[in-house]
């Protein structure tokens, strides 16, 4: 039987019992759908190794080890954000200049990928706030407000009080700063 024919059996037979599968685990709707197309895929890719006469038992091995493997991710990736909300709060600096990179970069990190973008397009890129509001699809005035609040919240993040922020000396550019820890203004 040639492999489109033997995936096509496999998957008539077996999508109905691998959905109840999923669902007994726990699973509903994209889920389900997403642990079912998955299993579906490895028995197209490995359509020789799946079992002729039973190639349920097959299948339901692929989806638990799935399922074990989104399981690891999901710890791994819980357990790497428990360690950065219980890393001891950054100490109140006054010179931004001072800091760690390491510091900066994980108050930045901590930031919303909305406030990132905005500071990386100006600390970063060397964009004015007119040119942000081109890249961002808004207005001028709402460029300068995202900065604005972004600002803030990367202080508040650094316990760097908004006035001590540094300013670019005049005539240099934002991003031709030689300085890579100062904060963005």
């Amino acid at each position: 039987m040639d492999p489109e024919k033997r995936f096509r059996a496999v998957f008539d037979l077996a999508y109905a019992p691998l959905w109840r599968y999923a669902q007994h685990r726990g699973l509903t709707g994209p889920d389900a759908e997403d642990l079912v197309a998955q299993v579906l895929e490895v028995a197209w890719r490995r359509i020789e190794d799946v079992p002729v006469a039973e190639p349920l038992p097959w299948l339901y091995a692929v989806a638990r080890n799935l399922r074990r493997n989104q399981a690891r991710r999901d710890r791994r990736r819980h357990e790497l954000l428990a360690r950065f909300r219980a890393s001891p709060p950054v100490p109140a600096c006054e010179d931004p200049g001072g800091l760690e990179p390491g510091v900066l970069r994980a108050a930045l990190a901590s930031l919303s990928d909305r406030d990132q973008e905005v500071l990386r397009l100006v600390a970063w890129d060397g964009l004015t706030p007119a040119e942000v509001a081109v890249v961002l699809g808004c207005s001028p005035v709402a460029a300068r407000s995202r900065l604005h609040r972004a600002r803030g919240r990367l202080a508040a993040r650094l316990g760097i009080s908004p006035g001590l922020q540094q300013r670019i000396p005049a005539g240099q550019k934002q991003g031709d700063s030689t300085d890579s820890m100062e904060v963005p203004r």
